[in-house]
């Protein structure tokens, strides 16, 4: 492109783009012409919702900067018709990205009545360093306004401009939220210097994007090019309308929403493979900080001085870096930038991406093969990999052996063995950063119900003739055993004491913990297990000579009430897979009682679910009961949900059976 006429277009451009800053506030009777309707909705229409959405627009103005790169404006405008829970309503949040600036913003109240109600400068109200999600500080800001004298049908409306000069880096369109739309309009206008030439000759816009979940197909020409002559004053304008969205209703234990929210996703127009998008990142944010020392190197030597296999190696550093603080401070550009290792090193705290890239210098100043990763954590949705983008959260490292061992290995979780990662990392598409600037797409593999296990073991002694005494011991393994290494590390003997007693205290008020202990919180690479006795009051209720246990304090089926609603239309998706199993020895004195009534041994079984418990006393005096409920299957399909209710239903019913003794 001509650099002459860009620079002499720049003034122009500056001039339309200050122009199309938002106008006054809509015109209500207009559109309700524009939305071909008499009167706008009330509760009537929309019995379930708290409100509507009248009328939502995205305006993008696309221009062409100082250095002939491309900036945008997102001029957003949102009109909303309230019915109930005002209080949802009565404030909003805008999050104003690191490298964006807000500068337009304006909104008002229009009560039942049509009295207006402005807000005035003063009522919007700046937030700075805002951080969440882990992140301790950060330049990222908000404004946050509340609605004057808002009441049921009233008609919120507000604008408001973000610049930025990152087109399409993170950038998208919403169609579908809580709320219904009546209309939601996403238009794009663009100058003509920013067009380029299409394979036929003619004039043709290559920036990209994709919609998903719902089908869009192209957006419609507003105004199109047909002269033979380009000139500087000419724009283009697409434009996508979408009319009578309807809500978008969550339900529990659902995948991610953005699996099956309506939206447009966008990406720079030279991101035509994921070897772009790894070759910009790399180029501009990873490899000019991946600076490995002499200190660094000293580092690695001492954390592996002993170590005679490559494997002993990579265990030592991973163990390292995982005990660093975790610290996010995304100022600047830092939310894509790593530090550099040394800086890491010596901070002693980072992020994802910090703590990665210490971890590959130490590797690397070793000649051990480690790679930065970027993914998607499951639990915020999964990447497109027909669509080049920038879709990640998180980086973690790749790390091959010599003899071609490969390991993932996710520095942010303390306790975490090799080999192990945890289970929002599972299963992601990951993007694996090579050192030439290209990438592959590899999938991270997942854990099964078998890696993932809470073994629960009890030993009941009724000797006494008033309290029961318990010895208790839990034994946890993969998911389960990072996750309690971590919490009990930041636990005090007291806390963990009251710890140990609400793990059975919805059992026993009463109960109290004599002693604890547990298993070696630094030896990873072993299961770990947390034992405790308790002595338990009233575990034993008599009904004149039959005598009922009440000896199981760890139930497995607490958190399945949200299957009680009648219908679902989304997949029923765990954490991750797992095993529950629990072991009950119960001694009772032959002298005093004998069994009245033992429970038949049970099997229960549907898809992705396993449930068991089985009842023996092969021993006078001595009853055993054994409990394992597996969840083989992280998703379950929602067409079995009859067959899912009827396995609950049937297995809560086999818990709440008892053992019961009689008197002699």
């Amino acid at each position: 492109m001509n650099r002459v006429l860009l620079k002499l277009s720049f003034l122009f451009l500056s001039v339309l783009f200050i122009s199309c800053a938002p106008g006054p506030f809509m015109d209500l009777a207009a559109l309700k012409q524009q939305l071909n309707i008499k009167s706008f909705p009330d509760q009537k229409d929309y019995p379930e919702s708290d409100g509507v959405v009248l009328y939502e627009l995205h305006d993008v103005q696309l221009r062409v900067n100082e250095e002939y790169g491309l900036e945008t404006v997102d001029n957003v405008t949102r009109v909303i018709k309230i019915f109930k829970n005002l209080d949802r309503f009565s404030t909003v949040t805008i999050d104003i990205p690191w490298s964006d600036k807000l500068t337009y913003i304006s909104a008002r109240t229009i009560k039942p009545d049509g009295t207006i109600i402005k807000l005035k400068k003063e009522d919007f109200h700046k937030i700075t360093g805002t951080g969440g999600n882990g992140v301790q500080y950060s330049d990222t800001k908000s404004v946050k306004f509340a609605f004057p004298a808002i009441e049921k049908n009233s008609i919120i409306e507000y604008h408001y401009s973000l610049y930025s000069p990152h087109p399409f880096l993170q950038a998208g369109w919403m169609i579908q939220g809580s709320l219904p739309e009546l209309e939601n309009i996403y238009r794009l206008t663009a100058s003509i210097l920013v067009l380029l030439p299409d394979a036929k000759g003619g004039l043709g816009w290559n920036w990209r994007y994709q919609w998903h979940n719902c089908d869009l197909g192209k957006p419609e020409f507003i105004k199109n090019l047909t002269p033979s002559t380009l000139t500087r004053d000419q724009t283009v304008t697409y434009q996508w309308v979408q009319t009578n969205v309807p809500p978008f209703e969550s339900e529990p234990m659902m995948p991610p929403e953005s699996n099956y929210l309506a939206y447009v996703e966008f990406a720079p127009s030279e991101w035509k493979t994921w070897n772009d998008v790894s070759g910009w990142y790399n180029k501009y944010y990873f490899a000019p900080q991946l600076v490995i020392t002499d200190k660094i190197k000293d580092k690695a030597a001492v954390l592996t001085a002993g170590c005679t296999t490559e494997m002993q190696k990579i265990r030592n550093l991973y163990s390292f870096v995982e005990g660093l603080r975790y610290v996010a401070i995304e100022l600047g550009d830092g939310g894509y930038r790593p530090n550099f290792p040394q800086t890491v090193l010596d901070n002693g705290f980072g992020d994802c991406k910090d703590k990665s890239i210490l971890l590959i210098s130490l590797l690397r100043s070793l000649g051990i093969d480690a790679k930065p990763v970027l993914l998607l954590t499951t639990d915020e949705g999964k990447i497109h990999t027909d669509f080049p983008s920038w879709d990640f959260n998180h980086m973690i490292v790749w790390v091959e052996t010599r003899d071609g061992h490969v390991f993932w290995l996710d520095p942010t979780v303390n306790y975490c063995s090799l080999g192990e990662i945890p289970y929002a990392d599972q299963g992601a598409r990951a993007l694996v950063l090579n050192g030439d600037n290209t990438s592959t797409i590899e999938a991270i593999p997942a854990s099964t119900y078998m890696d993932n296990v809470e073994s629960i073991g009890m030993d009941v002694d009724l000797t006494n003739a008033t309290d029961a005494a318990f010895h208790i011991w839990i034994s946890y393994k993969g998911e389960y055993n990072f996750e309690h290494r971590d919490m009990f590390s930041q636990k005090s003997a007291d806390q963990m004491l009251k710890y140990c007693k609400s793990l059975i205290a919805d059992e026993y008020l009463n109960a109290e913990v004599t002693k604890y202990s547990f298993s070696d919180l630094d030896s990873v690479d072993s299961a770990l297990t947390l034992t405790f006795d308790v002595k338990v009051p009233n575990a034993i209720t008599r009904q004149g000579d039959l005598v009922f246990l009440h000896i199981d304090p760890f139930k497995l089926s607490d958190d399945w009430d949200w299957l009680g609603r009648s219908s679902r239309r989304y997949n029923i998706e765990f954490n991750f897979p797992a095993t529950i199993e629990k072991t009950i020895n119960v001694t009772y004195p032959v002298n005093r009682y004998e069994i009245r009534d033992l429970p038949n041994n049970s099997i229960l079984q549907t898809d992705g679910l396993y449930y068991e418990k089985d009842y023996t006393d092969d021993a006078p005096g001595k009853i055993t009961a054994a409990e394992k409920l597996e969840i083989r299957s992280k998703v379950l399909k929602v067409q079995n949900l009859d067959q899912i209710k009827s396995f609950v239903q049937s297995m809560q019913s086999r818990i709440r059976e008892q053992i019961i003794l009689k008197a002699k």
